[in-house]
């Protein structure tokens, strides 16, 4: 290792113009390879308040259809055939049901200038399915949301715009035109935590008029799977329910569609659709792998140029070395092991780069939904351990890529014809 260390030195020395723009391109090419990894580790990883991702289900949707064909109907669920389909399921440890979809709303104090947030309709479970900061206050039960109490819990910065002092706990807010007092307030919830976030939260319960049906409505269930506890199970568990639910169902002429919920985190990122369809993660991971091939193979052809020059000044040390009977896969396996060093080094400028660059820039981030927040995740939910192992998996494929010819190369060479600079 100490000679490949001063070789890389002498590299650096007497070919400095090669060797720092190896270091420098390969630095560049983990840095916007990590960038693309992070902007999907970011929709995956687990972060405060979903700190329960890697163990976290989401029941989307309900789709009914007619018996006799002559149509069909689907949309969020009510809050009846939530519980009936998700509450109590073996192996699930909390659950609660939310707006997955929030909407836009007025929200002000009594007589005060009304600003637009974001909300949700939730029950209490999701209090404890998301681990939110409790700033002031308490959130509220589930006997005041199955009686539909007008209280509310907000953000922090929400009581801050619409109120000019603390305490915030026990002020009156109008939303959307109907009166509400504050129970709590919450930290800010960054919109990143796209199941999680939201400005106000309001109550949903059994009794909540705002359900199109007996069925449907505007609800999906989250729900935080218990250590060791296979996905698939808790699904089959809920295709069982589904059934019961078809058995209350055919009496009216109807039945439901099965769309394989509830889903992972990996699913809900990529996009759910719609209630209607079974969700695909399929084309986006394609797309992915796609992505990651060119941002790989594009540089790798550049590196491997940069180092079959670089070799071209060594070809009579190697011929020295197959004269005194160093075999060839000495010889690849050194130039392999010498590479890999300097893309290493390369590659850890480069992620350093991108953590930095996904910290800061926030149009990484911004969709239809969250342009203008700003929010850009930390650094604890970028430096994760995914984060590292595929640092270095790019660092070693990046290395093989470039390497492995120009190391067979050079290992073919002839060492008379080395010897004499040919």
């Amino acid at each position: 290792m100490r000679t490949k260390l001063r070789q890389i030195y002498y590299d650096l020395r007497h070919q400095p113009v090669i060797a720092w723009v190896t270091f420098l391109a390969t630095a560049i090419s983990v840095f916007l390879i990590m960038v693309v990894v992070m902007m999907q580790v970011v929709k995956t990883v687990p972060f405060a308040p979903e700190s329960c991702r890697d163990r976290l289900l989401v029941g989307v949707g309900l789709h009914i259809r007619m018996l006799n064909d002559y149509g069909d109907s689907s949309s969020g669920m009510s809050y009846f055939s939530a519980k009936t389909l998700y509450e109590g399921l073996d192996g699930v440890e909390r659950m609660g049901c939310f707006t997955y979809w929030p909407d836009k709303a007025e929200v002000s104090a009594p007589k005060g200038e009304a600003v637009n947030m974001t909300l949700r309709n939730v029950s209490a479970g999701i209090f404890d399915v998301f681990d939110y900061t409790l700033v002031e206050g308490r959130y509220f039960t589930q006997e005041e949301a199955d009686a539909m109490m007008p209280v509310a819990v907000i953000s922090e910065s929400t009581a801050g715009k619409i109120f000019d002092s603390r305490p915030y706990v026990g002020k009156d807010i109008v939303i959307d035109n109907n009166p509400y007092t504050v129970v709590g307030v919450i930290r800010d919830v960054s919109t990143l935590a796209t199941s999680a976030y939201s400005d106000v939260f309001t109550p949903t319960g059994l009794n909540d008029p705002r359900h199109w049906t007996e069925y449907l409505g505007e609800l999906a269930v989250a729900m935080v799977v218990a250590d060791g506890v296979d996905f698939q199970y808790v699904r089959d568990q809920v295709k069982g329910r589904y059934a019961i639910l078809d058995a209350q169902l055919r009496a009216e002429g109807q039945e439901t569609v099965y769309h394989e919920a509830p889903y992972d985190q990996e699913t809900i990122a990529s996009g759910v659709g719609g209630s209607n369809v079974t969700p695909d993660t399929g084309p986006e991971r394609r797309m992915r792998i796609i992505i990651y091939v060119i941002l790989m193979i594009v540089p790798a052809i550049n590196l491997s140029s940069m180092l079959h020059s670089r070799l071209r000044r060594r070809v009579r040390e190697i011929g020295v070395r197959r004269a005194f009977g160093c075999t060839r896969r000495r010889i690849i396996t050194d130039i392999i092991t010498e590479n890999f060093i300097v893309t290493l080094a390369g590659g850890i400028v480069g992620v350093i780069l991108g953590i930095i660059f996904a910290s800061f820039y926030s149009g990484l981030y911004e969709t239809v939904d969250n342009i203008g927040h700003g929010d850009t995740p930390s650094f604890t939910a970028l430096l994760s351990w995914s984060t590292i192992v595929t640092s270095l998996v790019v660092c070693f494929i990046l290395n093989i890529l470039s390497a492995s010819v120009p190391a067979w190369q050079a290992s073919r060479l002839n060492p008379v014809e080395a010897l004499n600079n040919k």
